[in-house]
């Protein structure tokens, strides 16, 4: 693998396994993963760090019909554009001429869609004979160190043809790599989404005071009965019941902040329950904690905690989910996960879970 850092552990324990569900991989310079619909990504990735700053991205969805899309994202710092070519000229399939692509979500990176469909097809064929793609970003002045990115091919066919298999398309006229005779109604159905129907929000007033006996309570919960612990925030779930947040500082680190949950109604700390994060089948170690979550917030309109479990400290790899309130239980909503840190932005990792949320 490139010498890139690779999650820590505690972010490990709740990584997706192979399974019918969903699956992260990595081959040499590249990575893929799937989502329980069967849509599936691939990313690559300069093999260099210090030539970090552009990658390539692969999508298609789980159905028979779904187009192939390749996206480049570069990070262009004050350069005015960017152009891109294959290590081997005399391969075809990339944008000619100049490029500035258009911004992402919270991060500096600018994002080129260069072939979709068919076009994508074609691309992919020289993408598995190149040995890189160069990316070359233009400036005003003399270029800066830098200026050159070169994406690595190495992992691409295998990386490909494993997103053919989890999709379901070898030997499919539909299949990236290894196309074949069958028809695209040889491809299984996309399985349906999971349905996840939230709760409608509640305007109740949240208690101000707080027993120590709930203090307590909530403390427990944490490592070793953190006597530092303290409620963060309290939240109306609706039917007469609340949503605790606790602190766990002596299980919390530089950029990790663990915060466990208590659900239940005001004024009764026996009567609270603990919160139950219960990750799907082949999601997560069944033996990690499940009454709280990294880096948690909470939207009261839409019932929906968000948590992001960081890699390192900048947040390039990780894992982001959402949990939404039903009205009995927090559900998983959305799970991305990036399990190397590779300097791809989180708004761009890729699905790992997915349900359909009613409101």
């Amino acid at each position: 693998m490139p010498p890139y850092t690779r999650i820590a552990l505690a972010i490990a324990l709740i990584l997706p396994a192979a399974s019918a569900h969903a699956s992260f991989k990595d081959f040499r310079d590249w990575l893929a993963a799937c989502d329980n619909l069967r849509n599936c990504s691939a990313f690559a990735t300069s093999p260099d760090a210090s030539e970090a700053g552009a990658y390539l991205r692969i999508e298609r969805g789980g159905s028979a019909d779904a187009p192939v899309i390749v996206t480049l994202s570069v990070d262009l710092g004050s350069a005015k554009s960017y152009s891109v070519a294959f290590d081997d000229p005399s391969l075809p399939g990339l944008p000619s001429g100049s490029l500035r692509g258009e911004e992402g979500e919270g991060s500096d990176y600018r994002r080129s869609e260069i072939a979709r469909g068919n076009a994508a097809s074609a691309l992919i064929d020289s993408i598995r004979k190149a040995k890189a793609i160069v990316v070359t970003r233009h400036y005003a002045g003399k270029p800066p160190e830098g200026a050159v990115t070169r994406i690595s091919m190495s992992g691409a066919t295998a990386s490909l043809l494993w997103i053919d298999d989890q999709q379901k398309r070898l030997d499919t006229v539909t299949a990236v790599v290894r196309r074949g005779p069958k028809p695209a109604s040889a491809v299984l159905p996309q399985p349906n989404a999971p349905v996840i129907v939230a709760a409608k929000p509640s305007d109740a007033k949240a208690p101000e005071n707080h027993s120590p006996a709930l203090l307590a309570r909530g403390r427990a919960l944490c490592d070793d009965n953190d006597k530092n612990s303290q409620i963060e925030d309290v939240s109306p779930l609706g039917g007469g019941q609340f949503l605790y947040q606790f602190t766990c500082p002596d299980s919390s680190g530089a950029y990790n902040f663990w915060n466990v949950f208590l659900i239940g109604p005001a004024g009764n700390a026996q009567a609270l329950r603990p919160a139950d994060f219960r990750r799907p089948p082949g999601l997560g170690d069944k033996d990690a904690p499940r009454s709280g979550l990294t880096n948690p917030s909470f939207d009261p309109q839409t019932m929906t905690l968000t948590s992001f479990n960081k890699g390192r400290g900048i947040g390039d790899c990780g894992i982001e989910e959402k949990w939404v309130w039903d009205g009995k239980a927090f559900q998983l909503a959305l799970q991305r996960t990036m399990g190397e840190c590779r300097l791809i932005p989180a708004d761009d990792w890729p699905v790992t879970w997915r349900a359909e949320v009613k409101r």
